[in-house]
């Protein structure tokens, strides 16, 4: 499972780490039940702090794409059937977030509404048309 650690970026390399596993995760490469590699091993292949790799599996658990077991490690995790309503509720409110900032950034709402249909997209499968 090739992670790519890019030093000196704003992006924390805990996130970079999250970010790209929970990529493979949406795309399909990485399917339910799939272990990821032990926290030492991926460490050490990357060149970070244990506590590091810890940090973007806790993260990707607190998301529902893995699930931590005790001396086990981490294994990838199916979507529920139907998220709760809490969970719908949770989730709208960091996506409103969000795109509060993404306004507050200068953001037009065409260019909000572009951007997530591009996303919404990628999500399909679908390669997005006119991104940059």
């Amino acid at each position: 499972m090739p992670v790519l650690v890019v030093r000196g970026s704003s992006e924390p390399v805990y996130s970079q780490i999250a970010r790209q596993i929970r990529e493979r995760i949406v795309a399909g490469e990485l399917r339910s039940g799939r272990s990821l590699p032990a926290v030492r091993t991926l460490a050490q292949d990357l060149g970070v702090n244990l506590n590091t790799v810890a940090r973007a599996y806790r993260q990707l658990e607190e998301e529902g794409f893995v699930r931590i077991r005790e001396r086990s490690g981490a294994e990838v995790v199916p979507p529920p059937p139907v998220p709760t309503g809490a969970d719908r509720e949770r989730m709208t409110a960091e996506l409103r977030k969000l795109f509060a900032r993404m306004r507050q950034a200068g953001l037009v709402p065409d260019e909000l509404r572009r951007i997530a249909e591009v996303e919404i997209g990628r999500l399909a499968g679908q390669s997005p048309r006119g991104s940059s």
